[in-house]
């Protein structure tokens, strides 16, 4: 081949290369056969079918089922994870009744996220209504999260870098959920995550000798990140206003009342793609050299609390098979005897 044609192909090959994208790790969804929903019927700012599109889509490729809820309320029994994505009307009561019921099957996996108070365009009231119905303990706070440290280019493009309480002390739980995660994730405009005792509302920082095993801190932002009540609303979910550093941004409780389900709360709505906050790659190329790990986070969450469902069919035929062989071994050897 002439020098000039192979040096052609090198250079476009090249191009391609440069352009074509890569993985930053390795992760994916490995559960299959299960049923998803996720529910915009009752709005949200960062979960458009294009936000959604990516983390659906990786549902699907897997073999799982996935619903979307739009404009008709429907929770089938066989759904294994539901996501409630930065809700602006409040369900009804029959729709929390419904949330409630399906988590009483037992061992389903509830995600329930917000998002900054920035100008006032979000209010945690309806999320924390349904939690509140469900009998949860967790919270969305009314705060907006900043951090001039650890961030993708602007203080509120935040990074949740920091594993469980903020220190090095963490469960099996937290390792299990993060495990491959050699950094944080990052999260576009976020509030943080509170308790609520029934009375009063309290700050999760205090570490897990103040609250019950049932709560477990997973990702927390940075040392410098700040909480603003930026709508000036003053009001007791602003609790962490004004202050510095370690503010839960991600937190699992153990439904142990509605038969071993599960709840995650998070400050924002990270299983979307809105703002790369589901993928490998920052928006802006920042953080991290770049790389966040909100898709491995979300992927494994997933992997661990959603399991592939058993396929009884196949056990069923398995033992209807086991008389057949019988029967025809018995007869094989009574055709040898003759």
């Amino acid at each position: 081949m002439n020098r000039k044609y192979i040096f052609a192909l090198i250079l476009i090959v090249g191009m391609v290369a440069g352009i074509m994208p890569t993985n930053a790790y390795t992760t994916s969804i490995t559960v299959t056969g299960a049923t998803f929903a996720f529910d915009i019927s009752h709005g949200g700012y960062h979960t458009s079918m294009d936000d959604l599109g990516p983390i659906m889509d990786n549902l699907t490729a897997a073999g799982n089922t996935v619903l979307l809820i739009n404009e008709t309320w429907e929770l089938p029994d066989e759904v294994d994870a539901l996501f409630l994505t930065q809700a602006d009307d409040e369900f009804s009561a029959a729709e929390k009744a419904d949330i409630k019921a399906w988590l009483g099957i037992g061992d389903k996996l509830l995600i329930a996220t917000g998002d900054s108070d920035y100008g006032g365009y979000f209010s945690p009231a309806p999320i924390n209504n349904v939690l509140d119905y469900i009998g949860a303990m967790l919270r969305l706070d009314a705060t907006s999260i900043e951090d001039p440290e650890f961030n993708d280019g602007s203080a509120y493009r935040v990074a949740a870098h920091e594993i469980g309480y903020g220190d090095v002390l963490y469960d099996d739980l937290v390792y299990n959920l993060t495990e491959g995660m050699e950094a944080g994730m990052i999260l576009h405009g976020p509030c943080a995550i509170l308790a609520y005792d029934g009375t009063y509302y309290k700050d999760l920082r205090l570490g897990k000798s103040v609250f019950p095993l049932k709560l477990e801190v997973l990702l927390t932002y940075g040392r410098n990140a700040t909480s603003i009540d930026s709508d000036v609303s003053e009001t007791d979910l602003d609790l962490y206003a004004g202050e510095t550093g370690y503010f839960p941004a991600v937190v699992y409780e153990y439904l142990s009342d509605l038969n071993d389900s599960h709840l995650i709360v998070g400050g924002e709505a990270f299983y979307t793609h809105y703002k790369n906050m589901y993928d490998q790659a920052t928006e802006n190329g920042v953080y991290n050299g770049g790389v966040t790990y909100g898709q491995m986070f979300v992927d494994n969450i997933i992997n661990f609390f959603v399991k592939t469902p058993v396929d009884d069919t196949a056990y069923e035929f398995a033992f209807a098979a086991i008389p057949l062989a019988i029967i025809g071994a018995v007869y094989v050897l009574m055709k040898k005897r003759k």
